[in-house]
């Protein structure tokens, strides 16, 4: 599958070639993979933790329903995949994630959730390894079919805060420019790999139980503000376009605080339903004849 790659998604000072790579919900720059395949990494390690406590039964009926959920998105991802690419990507994004809801509403039995889990889990894993940047519950589908769309993540958020990182500021913005991105990286690492490491038995009985505490999100108030004041002083254009992006996604995740990456994945959920109904709305508006 071939995706027109936006200027907001090529980092300035790189070739022709090098930006065609970094498509944002495609592509993954290389910080964004190797803070993916960290979490993967910790995520399967709590997974395993996890499971070791389950009996046989219980732990086959998981597999069982871990390859339900894998055909059923295998086949769904098949027969949409011809209109994914007309469809906003945050849509096409809510369209999988959707089924996903059963979990928090507590519709079916509780192997099934820990069925979806596991085969989320598998995403996690293999989004790392494929380069593939688009939703973890479509990375199967994705390698089985041969075909990537673009779909969204929450790790698209750092996605967005490596490309825009990774321009030149110019002028004297470089040492704010580089002290704003250890702080983004440093959060990434403390709220969404190490918060998950907390639930692990093996960490509990070494150091404590300890959580992170939600408000030191708010070290993200820094990048927000270099980023969105370059932004408001820079010419319009691709840069310009990046940091404002940049700035708007961190600026979401303040509030989330630690509740990575659920919280986020149900506001994907909300933006490709309102994406869809507005969309609808637009073109319900061109067909329907002006009276007076």
């Amino acid at each position: 599958m071939t995706s027109e790659v936006r200027a907001a998604d090529q980092p300035a000072g790189a070739t022709p070639t090098e930006a065609r790579r970094v498509t944002v919900g495609l592509d993954m720059p290389p910080a964004g993979r190797a803070l993916r395949a960290l979490f993967a990494a910790v995520a399967v390690w709590y997974r395993v933790d996890r499971d070791a406590r389950f009996d046989g039964a219980y732990f086959l009926r998981t597999v069982l329903c871990c390859v339900l959920v894998a055909v059923v998105y295998v086949v769904a991802y098949r027969l949409l995949s011809g209109v994914l690419d007309r469809m906003s990507p945050w849509t096409g994004t809510a369209m999988f994630l959707v089924p996903t809801l059963i979990y928090p509403m507590g519709i079916g039995p509780s192997s099934l959730h820990d069925g979806l889990g596991l085969y989320t889990l598998l995403g996690f894993v293999l989004c790392p390894a494929l380069g593939y940047a688009g939703a973890e519950v479509t990375a199967l589908p994705a390698l089985v079919t041969g075909r990537r769309h673009r779909l969204y993540t929450p790790f698209n958020i750092a996605d967005r805060a490596e490309l825009a990182f990774r321009t030149s500021p110019g002028g004297g913005w470089r040492v704010w420019w580089v002290v704003s991105a250890v702080v983004t990286g440093a959060y990434f690492l403390v709220f969404w790999v190490v918060e998950l490491m907390s639930f692990i038995r093996p960490v509990e009985d070494a150091v404590g139980e300890f959580e992170v505490p939600a408000w030191l999100a708010l070290v993200l108030v820094l990048p927000v503000v270099c980023l969105a004041v370059r932004a408001l002083r820079a010419a319009p254009g691709p840069e310009r376009r990046t940091w404002n992006l940049a700035a708007l996604f961190l600026l979401c995740a303040i509030p989330v605080g630690v509740n990575v990456p659920d919280m986020l994945w149900g506001g994907i959920i909300l933006v490709g339903l309102v994406t869809a109904v507005s969309r609808g709305v637009r073109r319900l508006r061109r067909r329907t004849p002006a009276t007076g």
